[in-house]
């Protein structure tokens, strides 16, 4: 039974869990799995992740990490065979345990299937923090690692960039930008290697962004390897083009934003560490 309960598919070991474990609720990043996000580390099998399960009373179970909680019969469902948080609930669980960075690129695609933010705030309202984390969400992120890269340019003390930015475009064409500035006509777009490694593809992105150039747009492209290796640099280029283009930092905001690219070439590879409740 314990080779069951350890090997085998993140998903097929929650519903094994929740079927035999009276109360067992899989939740936090195990939830978000079970919804169908992309929900892992950057990095990690999902076969290899445990199981992470809110259960009752205190427990050990082979293969899982273990939450002594009891939660309202509100907050949980059934979905796939398998006992598990609503979206909403395991939507706020990992915005509040997880790091910031992480939490809401989990928050981002559940927006994007249909949870309302004005939910979510109305259930964080006695948690401070948690509010602040809401508040930096987003619909309109279309992958994990844009919504990494927007909410580090905003913990960096960057300007809040805007999301899906319509651009008209010269002979009744248009663009939509990842991310960006307006007011500064400035965009970061994050080349991943499923639509940009090809030459087509390169040669349509160079296209794009020629004709993007045209009406006064610059766009900084991010290629997978730039983050985390090169994201102090990335953090330079970002803010030097924000103020070439007229944006005037406080005192406060450069001085942040020297600190968090100073650290970012420190350590390229830091990630930060997991709250918990």
């Amino acid at each position: 039974m314990t080779d069951t309960l350890t090997t085998g598919s993140l998903l097929s070991r929650a519903r094994l869990l929740t079927q035999l474990l009276p109360g067992a609720v899989a939740c936090r990043r195990t939830a978000a799995h079970a919804w169908g996000l992309q929900a892992m580390p950057d990095g990690t099998r999902q076969e290899e992740w445990p199981v992470e399960l809110a259960i009752p009373i205190h427990l050990d179970v082979p293969g899982s990490q273990v939450y002594e909680l009891s939660l309202p019969p509100a907050d949980t469902t059934t979905f796939r065979g398998t006992r598990l948080t609503t979206p909403e609930r395991t939507a706020l669980d990992c915005a509040q345990t997880l790091p910031r960075i992480e939490g809401i690129a989990i928050v981002d695609q559940f927006l994007r299937r249909g949870v309302k933010i004005a939910g979510l705030r109305t259930r964080a309202v006695p948690l401070t923090h948690l509010l602040q984390t809401l508040d930096m969400a987003d619909s309109g992120a279309a992958s994990p690692r844009e919504s990494r890269l927007r909410v580090a340019f905003m913990e960096a003390g960057l300007p809040r960039p805007a999301t899906q930015i319509h651009v008209p475009l010269p002979g009744a064409r248009h663009a939509y930008l990842d991310m960006g500035w307006p007011d500064h006509h400035l965009a970061v777009e994050y080349d991943g290697r499923e639509h940009h490694s090809s030459p087509a593809d390169r040669t349509r992105d160079a296209t794009r962004r020629a004709s993007l150039k045209s009406v006064g747009w610059h766009v900084i492209p991010v290629r997978r390897d730039v983050v985390p290796a090169r994201m102090g640099d990335l953090l330079e280029q970002v803010a030097n083009s924000l103020i070439e283009r007229g944006w005037r930092p406080h005192p406060d905001q450069t001085t942040r934003i020297l600190s968090r690219i100073r650290a970012a070439r420190r350590n390229p590879n830091h990630r930060p560490r997991r709250r918990t409740p």
